[in-house]
């Protein structure tokens, strides 16, 4: 089978710090729809799908000249949704775009499925950058610090390392993943780990039973956004004419 790459976005209506997100209108284009056109008009991805638990959610996204899915309300993390999703589907690789992530460049996501068909089934992709001075001490931004192959070694929402000179940088992790189908079915069998719980971060199930998560480190500007000053700083950027 040739490669054959989808890009699902997890989509649900709940959110406790910014309810009712994914509808959330920047420019009268709701939240979702604004990642579904950059997934899309990206090129990278041989299909784009939004998968939700919500009818309004699915509604919009139809509305608005997209492909949406149904999924289980019982999905307690966004890659458990897309795996239901690609489950039923004949993909070799998976790609994972967060529903709040409405401004990552083409050339990145283009550059990430390249890389992504170099992967194993026991290995993950991901994009990390530099994070500013003010998201260091952010619990909404996470960071990561990597080996010297560019593998995490841990994703905190504390700053981390520790940094005792003062002069080092700080990493922040985007919210994308990249799988082989093999290797989202082996993440998606394992239960949530004690860390994952603990961060609140689905990644960390992957290093606690062993999965390498490859970081691809990429600067560029983008809002992921988590909460209300999140969404008012990507309208300003979209009222300034900032392209995505």
């Amino acid at each position: 089978m040739s490669d054959y790459v989808m890009c699902v976005i997890p989509a649900r209506y709940g959110s406790t710090r910014l309810p009712g997100k994914p509808l959330c209108e920047i420019n009268g284009i709701p939240l979702i729809v604004w990642v579904y056109n950059c997934a899309y008009r990206s090129g990278a991805f041989d299909s784009v799908i939004v998968a939700t638990d919500d009818e309004r959610i699915l509604n919009i996204v139809e509305k608005n000249g997209g492909n949406a899915v149904m999924t289980s309300a019982d999905h307690s993390r966004g890659t458990d949704r897309v795996h239901e999703v690609v489950h039923k589907k004949n993909c070799t690789h998976v790609v994972n775009l967060q529903g709040d992530e409405p401004g990552i460049p083409a050339k990145i996501l283009r550059n990430l499925v390249s890389e992504l068909k170099k992967i194993d089934n026991n290995t993950l992709l991901t994009v990390v950058s530099h994070a500013t001075i003010k998201e260091i001490d952010c619990p909404h931004t996470v960071k990561v610090v990597l080996n010297r192959e560019g593998e995490a070694l841990y994703f905190s929402r504390s700053p981390i390392p520790y940094d005792l000179t003062k002069e080092g940088y700080f990493l922040k992790h985007k919210g994308i993943y990249g799988f082989t189908a093999g290797g989202l079915e082996k993440f998606c069998c394992f239960p949530q780990g004690e860390l994952e719980k603990r961060e609140n971060l689905e990644q960390l199930r992957a290093l606690e039973n062993g999965m390498k998560i490859k970081c691809l480190i990429k600067n560029f500007n983008s809002v992921g956004i988590d909460t209300p000053e999140d969404l008012r700083n990507f309208r300003k950027q979209v009222e300034a004419g900032y392209e995505f």
